[in-house]
């Protein structure tokens, strides 16, 4: 694959990227990498003067969930949170007037978020917006409860068995039917997910306080977090349904699934340890001086996100999650690619110039013309693997529409974005060719 961050790319490049992928050494290398520049090192700079419009937005493709999801499920979500909310007056009576004002402020927040705009991204993120606004309901009447002497402590505990038995149902009964493998993945990835969010927030890991009228905020904290772990099961139940219903070619495809993500976790492993070795080892521009660079921060973001990328593959093979697997293997290997198309362009002088509103633009626009050459063909599963390049896009955006966003990191996270999508296509191609084998 060429270094190039724009959509263009020759089919021998993307042969050369699948080929050094299956053929990469055997030996994974264990532990971090030490290159350089890692999070660990302070970069702080003060904010450059970007005007708001200076990134711009991204198109997002079509979703590549190949079922529909159902409305009922966001409407639950919202008839939940304004019952939840409805239920705490606007000027709650409890004896601490510090606990009554921060649950009146807190309760005006949570409506204003509920109020809000989705995110217009895909319809899985806006399902995502309401489990986060239904959390913030239960939060205030949870603790509106508490400061009024209301003991919710046995109830909800109750309610945490209930919630971890469905889940529990629920992951036992996957069986990931779907009319190919590559569909499989698509359809069962973010039910994956959703049971991951379920376990996590269903944990106890805030206790309910012994005395909840002494510890209110507490206590709303560990009734949210049960209410969202309840939504997350409740998305994942209906997903779920939904990718079976009036689909009678569909077959279960778990063993293909197992096969196809035991073997991309070792690709995974061994391109990782092959790009290290072919850059030169653990710190491939440790003879470069990038002090304040773009470049500097592009190595940073590049490395960062490889490690991250790899470590959720691991996580998820750890826990059984086949489909998300699949999904994080395609991102990492694009992530290592975009990676090493990192170093070799700093290695040939690239990314090194002050940046400025135009180069900010510049980077901008080949981002989107990178994003939009990848997903061109309207491959759902390429789709699939684009969106963390999106997701570094629209951070990059949102930052500097709030002032926050300084040149240099927003250059490299533009950058990057576009590195990672022109590095998707071949990786979304090796995925599917493991998959369908």
């Amino acid at each position: 694959m060429t270094r190039g961050s724009g959509p263009d790319r020759g089919s021998s490049s993307r042969r050369g990227f699948l080929t050094g992928v299956a053929t990469a050494g055997a030996a994974a290398v264990a532990g971090c990498s030490g290159l350089p520049f890692t999070g660990d090192e302070e970069r702080r700079e003060a904010p450059a003067s970007l005007p708001s419009d200076a990134v711009g937005s991204v198109e997002w493709p079509a979703p590549p969930l190949p079922v529909t999801v159902p409305a009922s499920l966001a409407d639950a979500h919202e008839a939940r949170a304004r019952e939840l909310l409805d239920a705490v007056p606007s000027d709650p009576d409890v004896p601490n007037a510090a606990v009554a004002a921060k649950i009146g402020t807190d309760r005006e927040h949570a409506r204003e978020h509920a109020n809000a705009d989705l995110p217009d991204e895909w319809p899985v993120d806006a399902l995502a917006a309401w489990r986060r606004r239904r959390e913030d309901a239960a939060e205030v009447r949870g603790a509106y409860r508490a400061a009024t002497g209301t003991d919710d402590g046995s109830k909800l505990a109750a309610r945490r068995r209930a919630v971890r038995d469905d889940r529990g149902a629920l992951a036992g009964d996957l069986e990931y039917r779907a009319e190919s493998s590559t569909a499989a993945v698509l359809a069962y990835e973010p039910v994956e997910s959703l049971l991951a969010e379920c376990a996590s927030y269903v944990e106890p890991r805030v206790p309910y306080p012994a005395d909840p009228v002494a510890e209110p905020f507490r206590a709303g904290e560990a009734v949210a977090r049960v209410e969202r772990a309840e939504a997350a099961a409740a998305d994942a139940d209906g997903l779920r349904a939904a990718s079976l219903d009036e689909r009678d070619e569909a077959a279960p495809r778990w063993a293909s699934l197992v096969a196809a993500a035991d073997e991309l976790r070792g690709s995974v492993s061994r391109t990782r340890a092959t790009a290290r070795e072919r850059l030169g080892g653990d710190e491939p521009l440790d003879d470069e001086d990038l002090s304040g660079t773009v470049a500097q921060e592009l190595a940073a973001t590049s490395e960062t996100r490889v490690e991250s990328a790899v470590d959720d593959v691991r996580r998820a093979s750890d826990a059984g999650e086949h489909a998300t697997v699949v999904v994080e293997s395609g991102t990492a290997l694009a992530d290592i690619e975009a990676y090493r198309a990192a170093v070799r362009g700093i290695r040939d002088g690239e990314h090194r110039e002050t940046p400025t509103e135009a180069s900010v633009r510049s980077a901008a626009e080949r981002a989107r013309a990178a994003a939009s050459g990848a997903v061109d063909a309207g491959d759902p599963l390429t789709a699939r693997l684009v969106r963390p390049g999106l997701r570094v896009f629209g951070y990059a955006a949102d930052r500097v529409k709030e002032g926050y966003g300084s040149a240099r990191r927003t250059q490299a996270s533009l950058t990057y974005a576009a590195l990672y999508a022109s590095a998707v296509p071949a990786a979304a191609e090796f995925v599917r060719e493991r998959l369908e084998s």
